[in-house]
């Protein structure tokens, strides 16, 4: 009986064990299933006429189609084809729909979104475009709704695990990704009520020292001449001293620079750009060329969007880094402020729906205090955002489209002449040799109350067609000089970044691809450069101290993945940092504690030593007196995590850039499938930017360069590209990860645009697109 009974067990096992392996085997194969078609053909409604895909090695798209039209439609298939799952998470993050597919984790960025109004200001945009724009959202719409109809079409893993299936793309999905751009790179609206409460704790004075100072030395970008304005023409404007911003992170940072054939050895323009931004799984950019018969455009596009937003054509090129103006407001308002409102229902899987009010004053939005955890003024109930988010804007939608039909600067200036947000640096170069940079936007002018009154005029904004130096860079440093008449913002930043670029622009006569390259992918610290004269001052008492600081005196700053000292010196000014102001900061340390670069070279080289006194103590403690123990405290901290061997340490097996997933980076075992981790050198303040918090334990990198392009005017189809990970979305794809380690490593790419479809390269994979019925 026993043994009958343990063969019927033993039958039962063994089935189930076969039923979960079937299943595991089926779920499996409809893994696979969701990889795109990318040879044969597909018939697609709507297309005007055949139209190509054809992928390189690496999953690049070459486009090729007979009208714009098919063109964006084009774009729009490969984009789902690859993105899916990218489109659809950001789509409803930015309307405020993350809690229908995710439960409660999406509740707190519903609210903020349906707060802020993004997809309700885009559903009102998109009907308000020029007709050329609305045509070809329109279409990049329906390439993308083709894919999903396709006969066998299998949704992305994401949705699969998740159960749910993609909803159909609307142009005014387009929209509120371009608004949410904007909205991500503003101004410093939100950090106000934290800046006020610095103010309140430390003072004018001494906040004003901690935010740091923009260096008097560091490079602004234009001069009055390059503006063209006079000093004299307009009066000065009322602008605060200028800062290096709120948390010297660098987290809205990017290069860009571009040089006139003066200084090249083609004789014609090379033009270089790098956006930072946070890392992600997939990239952010996904690298495209669309050839039609008005010509090729190749670089970076978002998916979602149907243009290039960063790349050249035949005949230009142009790059973008922010600008980071002031274009944002809180005011305290009360209850009889409001002049609106309306129920917004946000539906949350597995829970309780919620309804919040989001009600509207004449500028803005109100951030409820329930949702908001902002101190408000007495007297006042709530705060109200004033941006230029809801302002008019028909243009900055179209400006992508009506870049690339630009063959020259004064089409580049007519294409961004009605750009409202967010304000960029764009550098320009064209084929005829022409040099140029425009930062445009819709930027306020304030009364003395801070009322806006006006903006600035366009023809003012910072810009200059062939400078005299024969070069223009930007890096988010100070581009205006200190008598430019108007208001754009007191908080710089970049200074390290501008510095050593500059430095590596004017230390050769003339410059190729492969020094520009060198300069894009530098690692040398500036600021490590300026300060380990004085470090190298301190006096350890701790053996390991000694020998680490005399390891750091022949280091000459490169934060290589393959050396020590960048850990050894990261681990000292971290907690050096904490030595010096954390005593001042008290409980608002956990929101200010960062790499604070220009305030501690004014403290440990300038005239900020005082920041070194502790009070508390009873004898005047001076800045070599804390610099000994701060090694030897950040020694005995390092060598507990990483061995007592710190001549062994390597700076990329502890700092290395993670990818996150959304949302499965948050999710145990689904976390070490979707996410990508690549060691890299650098940090932040070299020009190969690579972010790490002070306010978390390790080195693990959050923000870097997100798209890294150099062009060259002379042989377009040399210019070289670079996005973080890889051209697909879909972690079952073999792109998903394979451009990660060239990344790390400085490496890059071409996309050539010379050839054809009948002169095309061997082993490419090839997709026909034709037209099909509706």
């Amino acid at each position: 009986m026993i043994k009958r009974v343990l063969r019927y067990l033993g039958w039962a096992v063994g089935g189930l064990v076969a039923l979960v392996l079937v299943g595991a085997l089926i779920f499996a194969n409809r893994l696979y299933a969701s990889l795109p078609q990318t040879t044969g053909t597909m018939e697609m409604a709507g297309l005007e006429a055949d139209a190509s895909i054809v992928r390189d090695g690496y999953g690049v798209p070459h486009i090729f189609a007979q009208t714009d039209h098919d063109g964006f439609y084009a774009m729009g298939v490969a984009h789902a084809q690859d993105r899916l799952w990218q489109m659809e998470i950001t789509r409803r993050a930015l309307r405020g729909r993350l809690a229908e597919i995710l439960g409660e984790p999406g509740l707190d960025a519903d609210i903020f979104f349906r707060t802020m109004g993004l997809g309700a200001a885009a559903d009102t945009a998109v009907e308000n475009l020029p007709a050329d724009v609305r045509a070809a959202l329109q279409a990049y719409a329906d390439g993308v709704n083709a894919v999903m109809a396709a006969p066998g079409f299998v949704p992305p893993p994401e949705f699969q695990i998740l159960m749910f299936a993609p909803e159909p793309w609307q142009p005014a999905d387009t929209v509120v990704v371009y608004k949410a751009i904007a909205l991500d790179l503003f101004g410093n609206a939100f950090q106000e009520p934290a800046m006020a409460a610095l103010v309140d704790h430390l003072g004018e004075q001494r906040a004003a020292e901690f935010i740091g100072r923009y260096p008097d030395d560091a490079p602004r970008s234009l001069s009055m001449a390059d503006i063209g304005i006079e000093a004299t023409d307009l009066p000065p404007a009322q602008e605060p001293a200028p800062m290096v911003g709120p948390e010297d992170t660098g987290r809205d940072g990017s290069n860009n620079w571009v040089l006139a054939g003066s200084r090249t050895t083609s004789g014609l323009p090379i033009l270089a750009n790098d956006p930072h931004l946070g890392l992600a799984a997939p990239a952010i950019w996904y690298l495209a060329r669309l050839t039609t018969p008005n010509g090729s455009v190749v670089g970076a596009t978002l998916p979602g969007t149907p243009f290039v937003t960063l790349g050249r054509t035949d005949e230009i090129a142009w790059g973008f880094t922010n600008t980071g103006p002031d274009v944002g407001d809180l005011h305290p308002v009360t209850e009889a402020d409001v002049t609106g409102q309306r129920e917004e229902h946000i539906r949350v899987r597995f829970g309780e729906d919620v309804i919040i009010q989001r009600r509207e004053t004449a500028t803005g939005p109100v951030l409820d205090p329930k949702n908001f955890n902002y101190p408000v003024p007495e007297g006042s109930d709530f705060f109200a955002l004033q941006w230029m988010l809801d302002e008019p804007d028909d243009a900055t939608t179209g400006v992508g489209l009506h870049i690339i039909e630009a063959d020259d600067w004064d089409g580049f200036v007519a294409a961004v002449r009605g750009f409202v947000a967010p304000q960029q640096n764009m550098v320009f170069a064209d084929r005829d040799g022409d040099i140029g940079f425009y930062a445009p936007a819709r930027i306020p002018v304030r009364d003395e109350a801070g009322n806006w009154v006006s903006t600035i005029p366009f023809e003012e904004l910072p810009h200059t067609l062939n400078p005299d130096r024969g070069f223009v860079a930007t890096a988010n440093n100070k581009i205006v000089p200190d008598d430019y008449p108007h208001y754009i913002t007191s908080e710089w930043y970049g200074v390290s970044r501008i510095r050593r670029i500059y430095e590596g622009i004017e230390e050769q006569p003339v410059h190729d691809l492969d020094s520009m390259q060198a300069l894009q992918i530098d690692t040398v610290s500036d600021t490590a450069r300026r300060l380990l004269p004085v470090l190298l001052e301190a006096e350890p008492s701790s053996e390991a101290g000694r020998a680490a600081l005399a390891l750091l005196a022949d280091w000459n700053a490169d934060m290589a993945v393959d050396r020590p000292e960048p850990l050894i010196y990261s681990a000292w000014m971290r907690q050096l940092s904490q030595d010096i102001y954390g005593d001042e900061l008290d409980a608002l340390m956990p929101r200010w504690h960062g790499d604070r670069r220009v305030f501690m070279m004014d403290v440990l080289t300038g005239d900020l030593g005082h920041w070194c006194d502790n009070p508390a103590v009873a004898r005047t403690v001076t800045c070599q007196d804390l610099t000994g123990p701060a090694l030897d405290q950040a020694m005995s901290a390092a060598m507990a995590d990483y061995g007592d061997d710190f001549t062994a340490w390597r700076w990329g097996d502890v700092h290395y850039a993670r990818h996150a997933h959304r949302p499965f980076s948050d999710f145990p075992v689904l976390s070490d499938w979707f996410t990508i981790t690549t060691p890299v050198p650098g940090d932040g303040s070299t020009v190969n930017v690579a972010h790490y918090s002070y306010r978390s334990p390790g080195y693990d990198v959050f923000h870097g360069a997100s798209y890294r392009a150099l062009y060259d005017m002379a042989a377009p189809d040399t210019s070289r590209f670079m996005i973080t990970t890889g051209q697909s979305g879909n972690v079952m794809s073999r792109h998903y990860d394979d451009l990660a380690p060239l990344w790390g490593r400085g490496e890059y790419i071409t996309i050539p645009t010379g050839w054809t479809l009948e002169t095309m390269p061997e082993g490419l994979s090839v997709l026909t697109l034709q037209p099909g019925s509706q």
